[in-house]
């Protein structure tokens, strides 16, 4: 895996951010019950499209190659959602995203009333929806972010339930006509967790109503540092860990530095390197490792 590939896995994802069909997250509401990890969990307060937690300082050591996760969510800056607990290595960032699902593209609405569980679309072929997936309506006004309870011929039906993640009112609490936009929406996060056979990598993760759908995604990332685009008036004034980050809707882009190892006996007799002005020290394994960085912008930021 390249780190081209890399880039390729992770940039739609993170730069597509916020975008709801023809609205964004910060024009968007939640019919959501709460409990959900944020950037979704706090949406009706906070409408943010991305959330981070910082995971080390100005330097940061590992004591041992491929360390195992960390069970302390404490050791981040806010401290980890619960459901991340446990799934990542100790030292690197870890960012959330909210979304339309990649390579999704809105589908027109054909019929939507004031007081239905349901909605039609102008088709649902090839969309690839599901039963407790996250949609999302728009009408270029404003959006709100809802759960598919039923996939139907043309038709998604949004009946209330109880649980996190599932639908506070079968009926959407503002009026939307025919003309509208659907999107599928998703929660993404990336981390630094022990992939297949322990080693450390780069993960993914989709949340869903059971929790976080993980999968490795390149194997041999070690460590991971993010610094946020911050700013007023889609002017950045500077780049900062997620831990001085005071107002999430005002991110407009992020760096992403990774520190990759190589194949055991590559040889190197360096213990430290810099990633996005952190000062990472590893163990004197004979691993060759490299550096990689890449800015991404946030296109639906305002």
């Amino acid at each position: 895996m390249t780190v081209r590939n890399m880039s390729n896995l992770v940039t739609p994802t993170i730069r597509s951010a916020g975008f709801m069909g023809c609205g964004t997250t910060l024009t968007a509401i939640s019919n959501l019950n709460g409990g959900a990890p944020d950037p979704l969990g706090s949406f009706n307060t906070t409408p943010a499209m991305i959330r981070g937690y910082n995971g080390s300082g100005a330097s940061f050591t590992f004591t041992q190659t491929n360390p195992a996760n960390d069970s302390n969510g404490t050791h981040w800056s806010p401290s980890l959602p619960a459901s991340l607990v446990g799934q990542t290595v100790q030292g690197s960032d870890v960012v959330v995203v909210l979304g339309a699902t990649p390579n999704s593209i809105p589908i027109g609405v054909t019929q939507i009333d004031a007081g239905s569980s349901s909605l039609s679309l102008q088709s649902t072929t090839n969309a690839n929806l599901s039963n407790g997936q996250l949609g999302a309506v728009s009408d270029c006004v404003k959006s709100i972010i809802f759960q598919i309870t039923n996939v139907g011929t043309n038709t998604l039906s949004h009946a209330a339930g109880v649980g996190t993640m599932q639908n506070a009112s079968s009926s959407f609490p503002v009026n939307f006509s025919v003309g509208s936009q659907f999107i599928p929406v998703q929660e993404t996060v990336f981390f630094i967790g022990q992939g297949q056979g322990g080693q450390s990598s780069l993960m993914r993760g989709v949340l869903n109503a059971g929790g976080w759908t993980v999968e490795p995604l390149v194997p041999g990332v070690e460590f991971m540092k993010i610094q946020y685009a911050i700013g007023d008036n889609r002017l950045i004034t500077q780049y900062v860990s997620a831990n001085a980050v005071t107002d999430w809707t005002k991110v407009y882009g992020i760096r992403m530095g990774f520190l990759i190892a190589g194949k055991i006996g590559s040889a190197s007799s360096s213990t430290t390197y810099n990633v996005l002005d952190t000062t990472v020290t590893v163990p004197a394994d004979n691993l060759l490792r490299h550096t990689y960085e890449m800015t991404i912008q946030l296109r639906n930021s305002i």
